[in-house]
């Protein structure tokens, strides 16, 4: 498929209020890509700046999934993940813009964290000698609790929160890659649950064996 191409010199580049970006060159007629941040299994992940946002949230991620050669389970994943981030809105969960196709990718716009994940936070940590300050880890890790009561509150699974899939902004913790969540899977585990308490009320006591 043809990926979206790297704004050449973009670092270099004026304020787009001097120079006014190049239609063609638009995704969606409001996306700019900035640079490559990383690249999945199926999916690439860009910076892209958003022409017609106010100047604190003109940074978004977008992440790029080609639809055309992905097998039918992958582009439930794909879309699973714009459906379940568009149902939540908490501090602690990646904020979803908006999604859509554009050529023959389907495109998820996310906040942008520039701390970016817990997992290179620790590893700049590791490789400069230090630790979080124990304040630090209680203040994180109650967020964390806070967005993962929250989606369970929605009856949604995470199944692969790890500190590659946590991103930082503001000192703030952000739950991400929602594509790896279940929804209504909670409904099915307390229903089997509930069946089993209720199964194990209406079962006849044991009875002690006559010791001899």
């Amino acid at each position: 498929m043809p990926r979206f191409r790297e704004c050449p010199g973009q670092a270099q580049c004026h304020p787009a209020t001097q120079t006014p970006p190049d239609q063609s060159s638009l995704i969606a007629n409001r996306y700019i890509i900035q640079q490559r941040l990383g690249e999945g299994s199926f999916a690439t992940v860009y910076l892209v700046k958003d022409t017609k946002a106010v100047a604190a949230e003109r940074l978004k991620v977008l992440k790029e999934i080609p639809v055309g050669g992905l097998k039918p389970n992958e582009t439930v994943h794909a879309t699973q993940e714009a459906q379940l981030l568009s149902q939540l809105n908490h501090p602690a969960i990646l904020k979803f813009y908006t999604s859509f196709l554009e050529r023959d990718a389907f495109c998820i716009i996310t906040e942008y964290c520039e701390d970016k994940d817990l997992d290179c936070k620790l590893e700049e940590l590791k490789r400069t000698g230090r630790t979080l300050s124990e304040p630090q880890v209680c203040e994180w890790l109650c967020q964390l609790l806070l967005g993962v009561h929250y989606i369970h509150q929605r009856r949604i699974l995470h199944r692969d929160l790890k500190a590659k899939n946590i991103f930082i902004r503001k000192n703030i913790v952000k739950i991400g890659k929602l594509c790896f969540a279940v929804q209504r899977v909670l409904d099915v585990f307390l229903m089997f649950r509930q069946r089993f308490q209720k199964l194990l009320l209406m079962a006849p006591k044991a009875q002690t064996p006559p010791i001899w």
